[in-house]
């Protein structure tokens, strides 16, 4: 069984590569796809003489090393990242595939809660030494919001009025967000 050729039947995964293997029985149960930029978590929930299933998450290089240094669950690891999941299930001529919700996933399909990785020493020292590469070479690019918003800060007793170009560095916490629309010529009572 090929996994990335099965995956490349659906839409959007037609570059998808295996990537890491992190645990394996007769075939790969927990492992990596690339797909361009992106890198996914998988899990697969089902095997039997009809079918088999995946679920996998698009996740994040941080969020596969601290599942791979014991710091967060298998569950956590799969939860933590998007609440976007894709179930893949393939009866050995057919893909068929659906995108769910976390909310929306049974509960006896994801990881067992409370399930850690539980390398030995140095397990996986190969593996995160390259996903720590691979997450020092990622850009990151960072698109303004472009919308008026009246801020008010708590901490302080200034009342900033955002325009386009404006550059403010506010932490997200200490700020109240009102569109200026619904406050117009209104009077803003903090408790």
């Amino acid at each position: 069984m090929k996994i990335e050729k099965i995956f490349r039947k659906i839409p959007n995964f037609q570059k998808v590569i295996l990537d890491t293997i992190l645990f394996e029985s007769k075939y790969p149960v927990l492992f990596t796809c690339k797909n361009d930029k992106d890198i996914y978590l998988f899990i697969c929930c089902l095997v039997n003489s009809e079918k088999i299933k995946w679920i996998g998450t698009r996740t994040t290089y941080d969020n596969l090393i601290d599942l791979l240094e014991n710091k967060i669950t298998i569950r956590d690891a799969f939860l933590n990242v998007t609440n976007n999941k894709i179930m893949i299930e393939y009866d050995g001529k057919e893909v068929e595939y659906e995108l769910k919700k976390s909310s929306e996933i049974p509960d006896e399909v994801l990881p067992t809660v409370g399930e850690y990785m539980d390398a030995e020493e140095g397990e996986y020292e190969e593996e995160i030494v390259e996903f720590q590469k691979r997450n020092k070479n990622i850009e990151y690019v960072i698109q303004p919001q472009i919308s008026k918003f009246l801020i008010l800060r708590y901490k302080a007793v200034s009342v900033l009025r955002v325009e386009k170009d404006s550059e403010i560095d506010l932490d997200t916490k200490d700020v109240f967000r009102y569109p200026i629309g619904t406050i117009h010529n209104q009077k803003v009572n903090l408790a």
